[in-house]
């Protein structure tokens, strides 16, 4: 198990913070959650306009976007677990909330690996000049991709034959983000990051600025681990716990130890949102986890061990119940759907 305390000089260091900060939380009123699933909307219609105004017009504003940021930025340091709930949700859910067809690869998959980074970025601390820089290198750093024909941009990516295409394209974003016209904002700040996500291997260069090059590794890590939960033409689409178990066994040599340890308590072997089958049989949703006790969260059983609905679903801590474990993910879109402003 992972003590956060005993590392912390090693995590300050990486991140240039004084001191971790946890957001307590314990119920999620119905307005909170209302907001930020608004939040979360909203900011995928306007990523959508700003690509749509890219891919057709020399320039675009990127203001809007960068005021949504800012709006899920606090979103995330108010309560976090709706908008995890939201990003762990299956596209298929995400579809049928959205009135136009949209470039997934980009948009969706962009605001997850954000919301990701965000919520890591937070609770280490990284100070709050610096977070709208991290979230719109998250953002935008697959921005490239709109350079693909509109037929393809507009599916969700599951065909093998396009995928060369997807990787030429995802490697250079440059001339289109400098089309986006951001007001105090640095667009090449943003570009050094991506160039960092990007670099083969994400060895440190002489002469990089260690803060970002760590943010950078942060969110690789989430880019990463949004493609394995969501996008079928990267392989089978995996759980949550799956997907964190092959970016342990695929990336240690790539990661400083510690940046993987973050990853793993910040996000959970089994993430906000997502379900999983206890011991007993019966089926939760994971609604609140335990920073130092990853792998004993709080659940909300809404199957019995039949598999059949619960009137009335029940709140458990598993830190409290030692006979209570979980025995494995569930992957279930329609849980998803059902229980998604089940908190």
């Amino acid at each position: 198990m992972v003590n956060l305390n005993k590392n912390q000089n090693s995590v300050n260091n990486f991140f240039g913070v004084s001191e971790c900060t946890f957001v307590d939380v314990s119920e999620l009123s119905p307005e909170v959650s209302e907001e930020n699933r608004k939040a979360y909307f909203y900011i995928i219609s306007v990523f959508q306009k700003l690509c749509y105004d890219l891919k057709t017009t020399d320039s675009a504003d990127g203001n809007e976007l960068k005021e949504a940021i800012s709006v899920i930025i606090t979103s995330l340091k108010t309560d976090e677990r709706m908008l995890l709930g939201l990003a762990n949700a299956p596209y298929s859910y995400l579809f049928r909330n959205i009135d136009e067809e949209i470039y997934s690869c980009i948009i969706i998959h962009g605001v997850n690996s954000m919301i990701y980074s965000l919520k890591i970025a937070i609770d280490l601390g990284v100070p709050d000049i610096r977070l709208p820089y991290i979230g719109a290198a998250s953002i935008y750093h697959r921005i490239g991709l709109l350079d693909l024909p509109r037929e393809k941009l507009i599916t969700t990516f599951d065909q093998v034959e396009i995928l060369d295409e997807i990787a030429k394209y995802h490697q250079d974003p440059e001339k289109i983000i400098k089309k986006i016209n951001i007001d105090d904002f640095h667009i090449d700040s943003i570009l050094y990051l991506i160039n960092l996500i990007q670099q083969n291997g994400l060895e440190k260069r002489e002469g990089q600025d260690e803060a970002m090059y760590q943010y950078s590794m942060v969110i690789h890590l989430c880019f990463k681990f949004e493609i394995l939960t969501h996008q079928p033409s990267y392989g089978s689409i995996l759980s949550p716990v799956d997907a964190m178990k092959q970016l342990r066994d695929e990336m240690a040599n790539c990661f400083h130890k510690d940046i993987i340890k973050i990853f793993f308590n910040k996000l959970s072997l089994y993430p906000l949102g997502s379900f999983v089958q206890l011991s007993s049989n019966e089926v939760a949703k994971i609604v609140e986890i335990n920073e130092r006790f990853i792998i004993r969260p709080i659940v909300v059983v809404v199957l019995d061990n039949r598999g059949r609905i619960k009137n009335e679903p029940t709140r458990i801590n598993l830190r409290g119940k030692p006979n209570l474990y979980i025995k494995k993910a569930v992957v279930d879109d329609s849980l998803t759907e059902k229980y998604i402003d089940l908190f």
